[in-house]
């Protein structure tokens, strides 16, 4: 299974372009937004995404790892400030939002 249909199976709420070029450059955007616009403690959080990244198997790109990362631990919060439903796919739009954008 190559690199883009693992990507597709666990992120499949992604458009496909979207997951195609999400590059460090919108990772990083992407944390200046969880700071600017909900308070994060960014410095916090990169850790604990590092020592989640460390822990993957080498084939998951750091791409991945954060689109994972994000939709397992900071979409749960994002959607608890925004007082949607647990699976609402704010992280997935958020990420839609940061590469169109950018």
């Amino acid at each position: 299974m190559g690199k883009n249909m693992r990507s597709r199976l666990l992120y499949g709420k992604m458009p496909r372009d979207v997951e195609d070029e999400l590059s460090p450059i919108h990772i990083e955007k992407t944390w200046e937004l969880l700071e600017e616009k909900f308070c994060f403690n960014v410095k916090v959080w990169k850790q604990e995404y590092k020592l989640f990244y460390q822990k993957q198997p080498h084939s998951v790109s750091e791409q991945e790892a954060f689109v994972e990362f994000g939709a397992a631990f900071i979409n749960p919060v994002l959607n608890r400030i925004l007082k949607r439903q647990e699976h609402h796919n704010t992280w997935g739009n958020m990420l839609i939002y940061i590469v169109r954008k950018h």
